[in-house]
């Protein structure tokens, strides 16, 4: 007899086992074998926990954050490190001489290449250019560094190893601010430090290319220079070339006017030699400058060329170049060292580069207006660089009055300078900067002075006639109140020489016609029209010089001359440079505020903070005039780059292939995709 099973335990499935079945198969009924879940008996122990996963394991399950974490890390880390070294860079200790690179082309007026296209591709190609600062910021940062304490000294090197690219090199105005500054420095600091022989003012060189750059390291106390280097001291020179004849045996004659006598612009083409006047006004020109020249490295160097420096000077351009041996024996040179030596100089005191320290001083200057709250006064400056022309690039007519009119434009700005550096050009393009000048003057109650740098002559003057003030430094080359004109005249011969035949039509007159001479009433006219431009021109001079025209008559017909002889003559007002415009510009500004009730009449103002205008460009369109090299693409770029944008915004890529000129054929169909050419300007002449 069998015993029955005991009733199912509490808390079981509440099922009958029939019976364990190997291998999990399932009983009679077909049901699924399940094991219950028992407790353990009493007494008997608990099983083991799972174990727990290793260090590796739970590592990598939070690989993320552990990642992230890290990554914050190293960057606060690295962030604080290069910030620190950064302040330890920009710190600038006691006793320190400022080291400054001079190659040709480091120094300019305005930087204009702000094309980064162009920029990368010349980094890509290994060419490392050296660094170019403005004219106004090197002044700026020698003016800074006169009044700091921490600066003791300046180091030149002047050095052709150093260049990396050839450049333009500085003419004679800029170099006098620049000894200007120098000399300033000089005598600020031998106050300061108790006499000349605590300042340390070198300047150094392998060998000096020009005489501009001797003229320039002169100022300094010492200059030194490679044993086999040498320099070209050999005064002022100037070569004409005349083309008279060489167009004549090509079948070209020249039809020119000048006004007057000393206008030498048409001379080459007309002539075989300069006549007797404008001969005799060069050559003063060039005597006036080379006397302004020899007069200054006389005054710096007068220890070491003796007691009758100017007349030994004289002497020795007669005779130049030297060799480094001569050079130290008459005394053009305190030593003949190398670069490693000159450094033993100064290896006791602090070395900081100009650069370098131009950026440091301008945060530090501007940090400590920002915490004194003292009121500064802003000056727009307008570059016009070069020939005179019309339309835009960098200092076209367009661009010049554009810059004009932002500043004046501009609540901020309280007074123009327009630093000019141009031999002249077309009369109407210096027409329309001239009245630029007058309406921002008149209209916008904004004074405007006018800097003359190297050269400011005939369109250059034009243009100033009616400014506040006129600017020049000694050796500008001004003046030149005259107008020429050139007319080519095509004779048959030139075309039997080429072996072409020509017909021409005219429904009116001819006289533009470069294949027919003026002759009769038509040369009459053409006469006349020379004759009022410069009628014109003299009159302006009078009415903005507030002379009489018999004075500017005196000095006009072309003659050119230096700024000493144009401050004499009534043609500028004040000898300096871009520095001394600007702080100029600055009073006049103040005096305006005081007169219109703005500002109280006691009030004084020392800062000055200067702002460049035009302002620059968006650089996707500094990007694309860098890759065309033409401004005439300036609104067709920025309205192809909006619609391009657009399309990219609406996802239309059909449209953005078309907004880029290809066709969708070209991609995905057979065609050939056609193109179109648009004439925007059809010109009959």
């Amino acid at each position: 007899m069998s015993t029955p099973p005991p009733p199912p335990a509490s808390g079981t499935a509440g099922a009958t086992l029939a019976g364990s079945l190997p291998g999990g198969a399932t009983g009679a009924a077909g049901a699924p074998h399940v094991h219950a879940a028992l407790p353990p008996h009493a007494g008997q122990a608990p099983p083991p926990p799972p174990p727990k996963p290793n260090v590796f394991v739970r590592t990598w399950a939070h690989r993320g954050k552990i990642t992230f974490g890290l990554f914050l890390a190293y960057s606060s880390a690295n962030f604080f490190y290069n910030w620190r070294l950064q302040k330890i860079r920009d710190t600038i200790p006691p006793n320190t001489v400022l080291h400054w690179r001079i190659t040709d082309g480091s120094i300019v007026e305005t930087d204009t290449d702000k094309g980064y296209y162009q920029k990368a591709i010349r980094a890509a190609s290994g060419d490392s250019p050296a660094p170019v600062s403005t004219l106004i910021d090197i002044v700026t940062a020698i003016k800074h560094a006169k009044d700091d304490p921490r600066i003791v000294g300046i180091m030149a090197n002047f050095s052709s190893a150093n260049k990396t690219q050839q450049g333009k090199g500085l003419g004679l105005a800029q170099i006098q601010e620049l000894r200007s500054a120098i000399q300033e420095f000089k005598e600020a600091k031998a106050k300061a430090l108790g006499g000349e022989d605590k300042v340390s003012l070198i300047a150094y060189t392998d060998s000096f290319d020009n005489q501009t750059q001797y003229y320039l390291a002169s100022v300094f106390d010492k200059v030194y220079m490679q044993p086999s280097g040498s320099i070209p001291l050999v005064g002022l020179s100037s070569t004409v070339p005349f083309f008279k004849t060489l167009l004549g045996r090509f079948g070209i004659q020249v039809r020119a006017e000048a006004r007057k006598e000393y206008k030498s612009m048409v001379s080459p083409f007309t002539e075989t030699e300069l006549p007797p006047p404008q001969k005799q006004n060069l050559f003063d020109l060039l005597k006036g400058l080379n006397a302004q020249i020899l007069a200054d490295i006389a005054k710096s160097r007068a220890r070491a060329l003796g007691s009758d420096p100017v007349e030994k000077l004289n002497h020795l351009i007669q005779i130049g170049p030297f060799i480094g041996s001569e050079a130290k024996d008459e005394g053009l040179v305190d030593g003949l060292v190398y670069k490693r030596d000159c450094g033993k100089m100064i290896e006791k005191q602090g070395a900081f580069g100009l650069a370098h320290y131009m950026r440091v001083k301008s945060k530090e200057h501007t940090n400590k207006l920002a915490k004194t709250g003292e009121p500064s006064l802003v000056v727009g400056i307008v570059y016009l660089i070069g020939g005179i022309k019309r339309g835009g690039g960098d200092f076209g007519a367009n661009t010049i009055v554009k810059g004009i009119r932002e500043a004046a434009n501009d609540p901020t700005v309280d007074a123009v300078v327009l630093r000019i550096d141009s031999g002249g050009g077309d009369v109407v393009a210096s027409d329309t900067i001239g009245d630029a000048i007058r309406w921002c003057q008149d209209e916008k109650k904004k004074p405007v002075i006018v800097s003359f740098g190297n050269t400011s002559a005939s369109g250059g003057y034009f243009v100033s006639t009616h400014a506040k003030a006129i600017m020049a430094q000694p050796t500008t080359v001004t003046g030149s109140i005259g107008v020429a004109s050139l007319r080519p005249y095509f004779t048959p011969e030139f075309f039997k020489l080429i072996g072409v035949s020509v017909e021409q039509f005219f429904t009116g007159s001819s006289d533009t016609s470069f294949l027919n001479d003026l002759e009769g009433a038509a040369l009459t006219r053409y006469k006349r029209q020379i004759d009022a431009t410069y009628s014109d021109f003299v009159k302006r001079v009078a009415d903005g010089r507030k002379l009489t025209i018999e004075q500017v008559e005196n000095v006009a017909g072309g003659r050119v001359m230096n700024g000493k002889e144009a401050l004499k003559a009534g043609l500028v007002d004040k000898l300096g440079g871009l520095s001394q415009a600007i702080r100029l510009a600055g009073d006049y500004g103040l005096e305006a505020h005081k007169t219109a009730g703005r500002l109280p009449s006691n009030m004084q103002v020392e800062n000055i903070v200067v702002k460049v205008f035009p302002k620059p460009k968006p650089w996707v369109q500094q990007i694309v005039e860098s890759m065309t090299g033409d401004e005439a693409v300036d609104m067709y770029a920025k309205e192809k780059i909006r619609a391009m944008m657009m399309r990219v915004w609406s996802g239309d890529m059909g449209g953005l292939l078309q907004e880029m000129g290809l066709s969708e054929e070209v991609f995905g169909g057979s065609g050939m995709g056609q193109q179109s050419l648009e004439i925007e300007d059809l010109r009959v002449v």
